[in-house]
């Protein structure tokens, strides 16, 4: 049996223990579980955000279609002209304010949540996603020419604006669709084209009265790709579809859009007894 003074007097060479290499490999493996680690919680976080983007849309839309319920016209975009800081801009409520005559931004302005009652707002009142970028609402301007009632060529013709005033929806009747806003599914080859591609289309131009939608992690400054470029151009045509890495063709995509369409405006606001 070794004895204590035996184990006090044991030459170096023979005491055991961890070598550097061995540390260092200790150090490897606890590094990549941690970085593992750390994606997962990273990848599950940005799902929530994605999630929680969803359905700040949703209730965004829910809010828009309620205003048109208790106004009887849906709400005209809010604008910004200096973004973030919207020192000119209508901060956050429609423009002009009370949506009085035509709209001052139909295809590129943003929601108006002072108007709608919707939260969470930044400083200067506009609505944000998940992200904190600032959600996006673009509203039909114009009818579709070919629907007899809504022919310029009848008497007397159609008024517009006609979403976004109450006199004119009322007049107009439901038989009057948008004529303008589209959904692709990528961008059109012509970057000036306010048409889908062929067997691109996600809607025609005679379906959607309003669209909402967030510019994604990437924000306003991630709209370098195509088909992200498009949906903060200015014009009706946006692009709706599943997300793109950075080199995907037609650059990142990571937007998110939804929008309402004429059957269910007025379905909703038949059943409310706004119309016909």
């Amino acid at each position: 049996m070794t004895s204590a003074r035996e184990l006090a007097i044991t030459p170096p060479g023979l005491q055991h223990g961890f070598t550097l290499a061995e540390i260092a490999i200790a150090l490897v493996v606890v590094a990549l579980l941690l970085g593992g680690m750390l994606s997962m919680v990273s990848s599950q976080l940005e799902q929530r955000k994605w999630n929680d983007t969803g359905n700040r849309l949703e209730a965004a839309r829910d809010a828009l279609i309620g205003f048109a319920i208790a106004n009887r016209r849906l709400p005209c975009p809010a604008t910004c002209s200096n973004p973030p800081q919207c020192t000119a801009g209508s901060r956050g409520d429609e423009a002009p304010a009370g949506g009085l005559g035509a709209c001052s931004a139909y295809y590129d302005g943003y929601l108006p949540a002072r108007a709608l009652g919707f939260q969470p707002i930044d400083a200067e009142g506009y609505a944000l996603d998940a992200w904190g970028n600032r959600i996006r609402y673009a509203l039909a301007a114009t009818l579709d020419s070919g629907v007899a009632t809504c022919n310029a060529s009848t008497v007397p013709p159609p008024k517009l604006p006609h979403f976004n005033n109450a006199a004119n929806l009322k007049s107009n009747g439901i038989s009057c669709r948008p004529g303008d806003l589209v959904v692709c599914g990528v961008s059109p080859a012509s970057a000036s084209s306010t048409n889908c591609d062929a067997n691109t289309s996600v809607t025609n131009q005679n379906t959607v009265v309003a669209i909402v939608f967030s510019t994604g992690k990437n924000g306003a400054a991630g709209g370098i790709g195509a088909n992200e470029a498009r949906n903060l151009d200015g014009n009706a045509l946006f692009v709706s579809r599943t997300p793109d890495p950075a080199g995907a063709i037609g650059g990142e995509f990571d937007d998110q859009v939804l929008w309402i369409s004429t059957g269910s405006l007025y379905a909703k606001l038949v059943a409310a007894g706004v119309l016909p």
